[in-house]
């Protein structure tokens, strides 16, 4: 067995989306309960010279320098991404547990003013909190959301914002400026996610009841779900917790053919949305549908390691750069390979053949040749 194939044996959520240079990305299982997203580039595999590791910037700022040092320590040492993995799985595990633990056995004693700030917000119903060393790391928890915070004395603020599961809409104010105290940001969890319910409540209805494609791993802050109708058409629709009554926000995307059939029978069934029904059953009564299509037993990865039909057939990725997945699929229906628009423009941009009508550019497919377009820049 290769180590293309132990990586997949062993990290069936990580996915090789490019090759040149080697790229692994998707989630690493740190324990039985938690996984972390990461980006793995090897561009000498199999030697791990060079190689880079991205996490995001919360993870850097709740773990340190000290952790980002160790992974760079790992990385030069280790004799193959395997045991790289298997390492870093490990030092996660590890710093995950120290990061925190209850509050009451490790409070400073001597700071008397968070003390006094954790005894206030403790008083709020149903918050729960932890904390990690010297209190530098305070995590509020209500109804399984939670808000990291960091200590840190400046003039306005003692704390500074880390993460959160809650969405951010524009109507509401950054949790940044609501967080002057313990006590506020405690509330303002508390009344977003009170706010939230109904909307994730309509979430799991569609997670439950339709084939999603996007996210794959859906979080709180989440509000929009990319819904499989067939191979050539998906509906993306996003919710707004602020004015759940309304007709919510729906694309079609897929195949011009596909989407435009799609569009006109929508379009003629909008006035039977109701506040009265659910979304799933919403979504039914537009499409004309007894039921939305569940998802099939399908392998994500095929055996070579390179991504299914479902990911760009140009970059072999699910989310682009702009983080939205492939939403133009080919027409021919022994093709319908997928594509994001910027890498399907961009391919079509460089082919002597292609043309420009109105505000689209046409071509053919990359994969079977057949007629394709997609929109111009605005």
């Amino acid at each position: 067995m290769n180590e293309y194939q132990e990586i997949i044996k062993w990290h069936p959520h990580l996915v090789l989306i490019s090759e040149k240079p080697v790229t692994w990305y998707g989630l690493l299982n740190i324990n039985n309960e938690i996984q972390m997203k990461i980006k793995l580039k090897v561009p000498e595999y199999p030697k791990l010279q060079g190689a880079r590791i991205f996490f995001g910037e919360s993870v850097s700022l709740t773990y340190g320098t000290d952790f980002t040092a160790k992974v760079s320590v790992m990385l030069e040492n280790s004799n193959s991404v395997m045991a790289f993995l298997s390492q870093l799985q490990k030092l996660l595990n590890t710093v995950m547990k120290k990061q925190t633990f209850d509050y009451k056995f490790q409070i400073d004693w001597s700071n008397h003013d968070i003390l006094d700030e954790l005894k206030t917000a403790l008083t709020i119903p149903d918050i729960t909190i932890s904390a990690g060393d010297n209190l530098n790391l305070v995590k509020l928890e209500y109804k399984n959301t939670s808000m990291i915070l960091k200590y840190k004395k400046i003039s306005t603020s003692q704390w500074t914002f880390v993460s959160s599961d809650l969405p951010t809409l524009s109507s509401w104010s950054p949790l940044e400026t609501c967080i002057s105290t313990l006590s506020e940001a405690a509330e303002t969890l508390k009344t977003r996610t009170d706010v939230l319910e109904d909307t994730w409540t309509n979430l799991y209805d569609i997670d439950k009841n339709c084939w999603v494609l996007d996210p794959i791993n859906p979080k709180p802050f989440h509000l929009h779900r990319r819904i499989y109708l067939n191979p050539a058409l998906s509906l993306l629709i996003t919710l707004d917790p602020l004015n759940p009554d309304a007709l919510q926000e729906i694309k079609i995307l897929g195949s011009e053919d596909e989407v435009s059939k799609c569009q006109d029978l929508i379009s003629n069934n909008l006035q039977m949305w109701t506040s009265h029904k659910s979304v799933v059953k919403n979504l039914l009564d537009l499409l004309e549908l007894p039921e939305l299509p569940k998802p099939k037993q399908e392998k994500l990865i095929e055996s070579d390691g390179i991504v299914s039909d479902k990911e760009c057939c140009i970059c072999f990725s699910n989310e682009g750069e702009d983080g939205q997945s492939p939403s133009i699929v080919c027409n021919n229906g022994k093709c319908q390979k997928h594509f994001h628009t910027s890498c399907l423009r961009q391919w079509l941009q460089v082919i002597a053949e292609s043309s420009v009508l109105f505000d689209r550019i046409h071509g053919i497919c990359p994969n079977c040749k057949t007629k394709i377009s997609c929109p111009l820049l605005k």
